[in-house]
């Protein structure tokens, strides 16, 4: 699992960052962002299944691949669908690795569309198939 976190900026009224200071204050919360990590956390959990459905386009529930968090896929996996003549389509909400091992070639052949809403670690040749599956 990885630590790694992306700066965002927020605007909040005078009267919500007094009440967030107050519960930092009264040592619920270790600081700002410490609240701030825990009511978004909070709400994604309260939308889990909002999330999930928004994973995969409407009606084409068949051949897609989702997974929420960090996750990728394995060259022998991809290897079994090319054997089988077969596509998938993958949609990730997270971190999305796609191993070194597999080739831009591979990748085309057994991935018909690939939705990856977070980050993607891939090289660069992955990143321009999945670039033109997309577009």
């Amino acid at each position: 699992m990885t630590n790694e976190t992306e700066k965002i900026t927020i605007n909040l009224g005078v009267v919500e960052l007094a009440q967030v200071d107050a519960l930092v204050e009264q040592g619920l919360y270790a600081n700002r962002s410490d609240l701030i990590r825990t009511a978004i956390r909070k709400q994604l959990e309260t939308h889990k299944e909002d999330i999930e459905r928004s994973l995969i386009p409407m009606g084409s529930k068949k051949d897609w691949q989702w997974m929420v968090g960090i996750g990728g896929v394995e060259k022998s996996v991809l290897e079994e669908w090319t054997e089988q003549n077969e596509k998938m389509n993958i949609s990730a909400v997270g971190v999305f690795i796609v191993p070194k091992n597999i080739s831009a070639e591979l990748f085309e052949k057994s991935i018909a569309k690939c939705i990856v809403r977070g980050k993607l670690v891939a090289s660069d040749e992955i990143k321009e198939v999945i670039a033109k599956m997309n577009a």
